[in-house]
């Protein structure tokens, strides 16, 4: 490395065109296990260690005009020179044109510490592979009528800094679980013809407690046994049962309009006070942006720009309490600056699955889809379905469904939701985005007349 932690802020310092500055700074520590079928018991594919460094810097400069300035993120390099890389970055800075805004101060009390690593991990992550390693192999000893294909584990901890211009540094660590499982079913049909077909589902945890192995793989095999015995559905309206995974991908998706950002750029917002479902009458929506959740997948007490971080009530019974805004679009709005970090946390409801699956004459339950990408701006939500099961509660029967899709609003199918009164807790991490998804709600809820095409 050519350059230190100090050099790089003496040199900020030293630009007298920077207004302001942030630095990140990660160390990623991950171990990679992928695990294939060798002959009767578990083997090991492939074992990896990976160790990375990491160092962005977003620097703030200053206009002619003082109402404006010039931003820019720039990732740096350890092995070229550090001036010439800052000179650019200011450069590209200065091309830019955004509304004025000042770093505030750091927070006067002492941040908090939060459980965002599992200490097992973080203190002996070799041991922790081994230990997970094991539970797999009991999961793939079990007999069962389908195959076992493969298992992915990746196992990382994140130890980051933060360095802002006003002098407020701030370390943590956080642990990241992923796993994997594949099982497949084959039959053979009169003819002398197989089919075949695979399941693959995955889970994401940040502490070793939530991470619920033979659960996955027990739900993976069965879902991978029904896969053959499937039809397409037929047209029409269905009550839909959603997991904890869709639940916290569309409300997720209702985030940005409850923002500061939305609310400045004048895109679709809801505004204190209002409903956010129009005309709900099912369970009542309740949830919370809360970064302080023991091990959640965004829990973190203080922000990228240097404003503390507390639980945030955003949404009270379908009435909406606040908007979430960082100290950039506080200060454009004129308003007190709020939390923007956190896992969403969901008041569940007072229902059973067994009784959201016996609620009306047919309820579908989509175990799978294909893909979901609920749009934030308008609400709605669609997708293929990947495994389902239809519930005939007139003929009391179960029968598996694949193919097809689903489609629907949050402001047209939630507004009679009803929610299960278990709670789970769920993480996700993507490659584009630097913070960790979290939520902490229903596992199930059942969506009124949602469009089915078969």
């Amino acid at each position: 490395m050519l350059w230190n932690l100090d050099q790089l802020k003496s040199e900020l310092r030293s630009l007298g065109v920077v207004k302001s500055w942030s630095i990140t700074r990660e160390h990623v520590h991950r171990r990679e296990r992928y695990f294939l079928q060798d002959q009767q018991s578990l083997g090991v594919d492939q074992d990896r260690e990976a160790r990375s460094e990491s160092t962005f810097v977003r620097i703030a400069v200053n206009r002619a005009d003082s109402s404006r300035q010039g931003e820019i993120l720039k990732r740096l390099d350890p092995l070229r020179a550090l001036r010439p890389q800052l000179e650019a970055a200011v450069q590209s800075a200065l091309q830019t044109d955004h509304q004025a805004w000042s770093q505030p101060q750091p927070p006067a009390e002492r941040l908090p510490e939060l459980k965002t690593a599992d200490p097992r991990m973080a203190e002996d992550l070799e041991s922790v592979v081994e230990q997970v390693t094991r539970r797999i192999a009991a999961a793939v000893a079990r007999k069962r009528s389908t195959r076992f294909n493969s298992a992915e584990l990746f196992l990382s901890v994140h130890d980051s800094e933060l360095h802002l211009a006003n002098g407020l540094t701030h370390r943590q660590s956080q642990s990241r679980i992923y796993l994997e499982a594949a099982y497949s079913m084959a039959e053979r049909a009169e003819d002398g013809t197989v089919r075949s077909d695979e399941f693959l589902a995955t889970q994401w945890a940040v502490s070793l407690d939530d991470l619920d192995v033979e659960k996955l793989f027990d739900e993976t095999s069965e879902r991978a046994e029904n896969s053959l015995r499937v039809s397409k559905p037929l047209t029409g309206h269905y009550p839909v049962i959603v997991d904890s995974e869709v639940l916290a991908l569309v409300l997720a998706a209702q985030l940005p309009r409850l923002s500061g950002v939305a609310h400045y750029n004048q895109l679709p917002h809801v505004k204190p006070g209002e409903e956010l479902v129009p005309g709900a009458e099912g369970d009542l929506l309740t949830f919370t942006l809360d970064p302080s959740l023991d091990y959640g997948a965004d829990t973190t007490p203080v922000s990228e720009q240097g404003v503390p971080q507390k639980p945030l009530s955003l949404v009270q019974k379908n009435r909406v309490q606040a908007i979430s805004a960082d100290a950039q679009y506080s200060q454009y709005l004129g308003i007190e600056p709020t939390t923007v970090r956190g896992s969403l946390v969901v008041e569940p409801g007072t229902s059973s699955h067994q009784e959201l699956s016996r609620s009306a004459p047919q309820v579908l339950e989509v175990l799978q889809f294909s893909s979901i990408f609920p749009d934030p701006n308008s609400g709605t939500f669609s997708s293929e379905i990947r495994l389902a099961r239809l519930f005939d509660n007139v003929r009391g029967t179960v029968s598996w469904i694949k193919g097809g899709s689903i489609s629907g609003s949050v402001s047209e199918n939630f507004r009679k939701v009803r929610l299960s009164s278990n709670r789970v807790k769920r993480a996700h991490f993507s490659s584009d985005q630097a913070n960790g998804q979290g939520y902490y709600g229903p596992e199930f809820a059942l969506l009124n007349d949602v469009s089915v095409v078969g």
